[in-house]
């Protein structure tokens, strides 16, 4: 799901980094729909435009952040070994 649309991103990334960092880009397909100052804006159209299917609303950045998991990393969860 969303391969299309991941495929998009990454091959206009650098673009979108030159005039849109730190923005929240739309995508839909192969187009860039919009660039949005917050997620809340993004996913806001998305709904608006095209109603509640999937679409690819990703922060502007020169690398995707790691994700951690919130259990794990408050001590929740303790690796053994």
């Amino acid at each position: 799901m969303l391969e299309q649309e991941l495929k998009f991103y990454e091959q206009h990334r650098h673009e979108f980094l030159a005039v849109l960092p730190g923005q929240f880009a739309l995508v839909k397909g192969e187009k860039l729909v919009g660039v949005f100052a917050t997620m809340l804006e993004a996913y806001s159209n998305s709904i608006e435009k095209f109603g509640n299917v999937p679409v690819l609303i990703r922060q502007i950045l020169p690398a995707d952040p790691a994700h951690g998991i919130p259990a794990f990393t408050q001590g929740l969860i303790h690796a053994r070994s």
